[in-house]
């Protein structure tokens, strides 16, 4: 992660040892490396089995595909290097509105996803302002989420309410952001966020890892502080906390992880637990065997309302095979969402194609 705002694309499907078998084209250099063109064409088929009582089984074809712009700039009479990216996607998302980007309604218009301008300074690191990912949020999404965790380990959690007054930031707009150089191994991003209505409502994030031959480790934080206008709490404090690592054992890829999530009420602190395990074996550089497990404990509630049926768990499975810039994949995810009730609980097979350059 020495240059966080590149965000490699395949880090997405497969870990850094499958990676290296892709063959995977570079962004398309239009101008020595000033512009650049990527993206991927990327989706699956889903069969969707849910398990409750009156429902239905359903067919969707989701799309993740995305393209974007992106430059490294350096000058000769100015020291850093301008740094811009302009990205839109996934495609089949819907339209810009930033009031509305902690819904996640936002990706499909151009420059809705990241997109940003700042500058690079060697041996340092690097400053940029724009739509950002906040950056404890890097290792939640990667690689502790994938295949299929995310929502359980990732945006799911029961001390949060649906409203934006609750909600944690992932990528958002009004992000300023440091991303330092590789220190022997070792790098750090910081954040902050959310000061787009008040300086008083600011979200700060700092996150680091280490990084040697056969392992990784990490670590992040994220918090939001309690904002009040005229008297009326229009956002309430929260923050979480998550660590984790990966072992790298030749083809074998272990990633491990926990998530502490908060959040203040009236009635004083919820809290709750998140754990996401992955094992990972690529055989003879092109099969894919991966498994994943991701679960969450049963809320702690300030007010003394019982937490059952607030635990969640995922339980999934990938072969994939790898081609040229190209990674196919199919999966079986079980999900147990709500405890003891079946209203979340599904079984679904995915059948799916993401296609890099």
């Amino acid at each position: 992660m020495e240059n966080m705002f590149k965000r490699t694309l395949l880090c997405a499907a497969i870990s850094a040892a499958a990676m290296a078998s892709t063959g995977a084209n570079a962004a398309i250099d239009l101008l020595d490396g000033n512009v650049q063109l990527y993206g991927q064409a990327a989706g699956f088929v889903q069969y969707g089995a849910p398990k409750a009582k009156g429902s239905e089984d359903t067919v969707t074809a989701t799309i993740e595909s995305r393209i974007g712009f992106k430059g490294a700039v350096e000058f000769d009479n100015f020291a850093p290097t301008l740094l811009w990216q302009v990205e839109g996607g996934n495609a089949n998302n819907g339209g810009y509105n930033p009031d509305e980007s902690w819904k996640h309604v936002d990706n499909g218009a151009f420059g809705a996803r990241d997109t940003f301008l700042g500058l690079q300074f060697d041996g340092v690191g690097s400053i940029k302002y724009g739509r950002q990912l906040v950056a404890a949020y890097n290792y939640v999404d990667w690689p502790h989420s994938n295949p299929g965790l995310g929502n359980v380990f990732d945006w799911n959690n029961d001390v949060n309410g649906p409203e934006k007054a609750y909600a944690y930031e992932d990528r958002a707009n009004n992000v300023i952001r440091f991303d330092s150089a590789n220190f022997g191994g070792f790098n750090v991003q910081a954040t902050l966020s959310n000061m787009a209505t008040s300086t008083d409502a600011m979200a700060y994030s700092i996150a680091g890892s280490y990084s040697a031959d056969m392992f990784s480790v990490h670590a992040g934080y994220y918090a939001k502080t309690e904002y009040k206008k005229a008297g009326i709490v229009e956002q309430y404090a929260g923050d979480y906390t998550i660590f984790g690592g990966s072992v790298f054992l030749g083809n074998v890829t272990l990633t491990a992880a926990g998530k502490y999530m908060t959040a203040d009420v009236a009635a004083g602190q919820n809290d709750q637990w998140a754990y996401s395990a992955t094992a990972q074996y690529v055989h003879n550089g092109k099969w894919v065997y991966k498994v994943g497990y991701a679960g969450t404990a049963e809320a702690d509630y300030a007010d003394g309302v019982s937490g059952k049926d607030t635990d969640d768990m995922a339980l999934t499975a990938r072969l994939g095979y790898l081609l040229p810039s190209t990674y196919l994949f199919t999966d079986i995810r079980h999900y147990n969402m709500n405890g003891g009730t079946e209203g979340g609980d599904s079984t679904n097979l995915l059948m799916g194609v993401e296609y890099y350059f």
